[in-house]
């Protein structure tokens, strides 16, 4: 069956009656049987319970359930109803009992979990290769890193297994990808969308994140996956912006971007002209391009994978790691445990500095004023990666790390291909709260651009 996997056109065939939802679980386990050698799950659902479950939904009225029969995958370190949550680690693997409330108000929308997907060890990691569960590649050239951590609901939504996917955000774990498989990723404000039911990583930093096909899914998606403070007293939420709905903006958009000297594509010399061609092409299209100073993210970005905050990630980890070390993969383990050597008076010290940095930039940009940058400007092969996993790792986050330290609305978009199949795509950033305005430059670039996430080849 030749099926759309954006929302728009599941929805107008369960109009028509073109299809049914079983129709499309079927469809979904063909597709994901027909790429079962990219390690993209961990745990599938037997299909005679997803087409219990979607007869179920069958039976269901469509009238509000804007999600109905509409099949998504699940990140394995969010908790799933009567699924294991492994965060990639078979020892830690539990049943929970009810599912996180991100997922249950998608479910109660009418959409279908089919599983759980694959990640970076306790999501430990940009590129999709730590985990005992197998490596990702990218869906595009299987030489290079998926990206990760959230790799396998990236995968599975490249792949078109699945319409949408939740992954998680806390230094780049949901941009980058999306990026690296030619798709959208949404990374909302940090607190605007419930992280209850989650395997914490940095509970301060982090982020569900929302994989999807265009701009208006993943929007979509966290509009409904957005619960009231009343419902869950830990979200964030502005009630002068509202909640995920695309804002136009009025009046010229200005783009701030890192200066010349401060863009590192390790080498990447086609990553870089890429960069500068959507650059020209906004700035031909009227959009202001100003440089900025970019060691501030640089300074707050380190901070995340060599500073205090990885004392936070130990802390998350303590009780396990102190029982079962040997059951964590080696790379894991070492980077967590690097947490121990922060002081309390280093991550205070941290913080201070993270609020200088914060005024800094409050003065840097102002109104209708965004940060542009390459998603990823480093292309990594998995041989790569497994020589040196700390290094390659690091350059995978040189323009993600610093986001949720600073409290930034950021949206990965894809833009256009490597002469190696490989896809390219850029960042915008937001201050707090800004998603709808992110939400509506990406969507503008794609629309510039004809350029449509999903693509299957270049």
């Amino acid at each position: 069956m030749e099926t759309s996997f954006n929302l728009n056109s599941i929805k107008k065939l369960y109009e028509n009656s073109s299809i049914t939802p079983t129709d499309l679980i079927n469809d979904c386990y063909e597709r994901i049987e027909k790429e079962s050698q990219n390690a993209i799950w961990i745990s599938l659902r037997d299909k005679n319970e997803a087409i219990k479950i979607a007869e179920f939904v069958s039976s269901l009225p469509r009238e509000n359930k804007p999600l109905w029969g509409i099949p998504f995958s699940v990140k394995d370190n969010i908790d799933v109803a009567g699924l294991a949550t492994t965060a990639a680690c078979p020892k830690f693997s539990y049943i929970p009992e009810e599912s996180a409330p991100v997922v249950k108000a998608l479910e109660d929308a009418g959409a279908i979990c089919l599983g759980k997907t694959n990640l970076d060890q306790f999501a430990t990691g940009l590129n999709g290769t730590r985990s005992p569960y197998g490596a990702c590649s990218s869906a595009f050239n299987s030489e290079y890193v998926s990206g990760g951590s959230s790799s396998g609901s990236a995968l599975s939504v490249a792949k078109k297994q699945v319409c949408f996917s939740l992954g998680t955000d806390t230094g780049g774990s949901g941009r980058i990808p999306a990026a690296l498989n030619n798709i959208i990723g949404l990374k909302p404000t940090k607190g605007t969308l419930s992280t209850k039911g989650f395997v914490p990583c940095c509970p301060s930093l982090d982020c569900p994140s929302v994989f999807a096909l265009s701009v208006n899914d993943a929007l979509e998606i966290a509009n409904i996956a957005f619960l009231d403070s009343k419902v869950d007293e830990s979200i964030r939420y502005d009630s002068k912006r509202g909640k995920f709905n695309i804002e136009e903006i009025k009046g010229p958009i200005k783009f701030r971007v890192p200066k010349e000297n401060q863009r590192d594509f390790f080498g990447n010399r086609e990553g870089e002209e890429l960069y500068e061609k959507i650059l020209g092409k906004l700035q031909t299209d009227g959009a202001e391009i100003i440089p900025i100073d970019f060691s501030p993210f640089l300074e707050a970005g380190q901070m995340l994978f060599d500073g205090p905050w990885v004392a936070e990630r130990y802390s998350s980890l303590f009780s396990f790691l102190s029982k079962y070390p040997n059951d964590v993969l080696d790379t894991t383990l070492a980077i967590i445990k690097n947490g121990q050597k922060w002081s309390g008076k280093d991550v205070f010290e941290a913080q201070k500095r993270v609020n200088e940095i914060k005024v800094i930039l409050e003065k840097e940009i102002g109104v209708n004023e965004f940060l542009l940058t390459p998603t990823v400007g480093f292309l990594c092969k998995i041989s790569e990666l497994k020589k040196e996993p700390i290094s390659s790792n690091s350059k995978l986050g040189y323009y993600s790390y610093f986001a949720n330290i600073l409290d930034l609305s950021a949206i990965s978009v894809p833009t256009s291909f490597y002469e190696n199949g490989m896809p390219f795509g850029v960042t915008i950033f937001g201050k707090a709260f800004e998603d709808s305005k992110v939400a509506f430059i990406g969507e503008s670039i794609q629309r510039k651009l004809s350029f449509l996430p999903g693509k299957e080849s270049y």
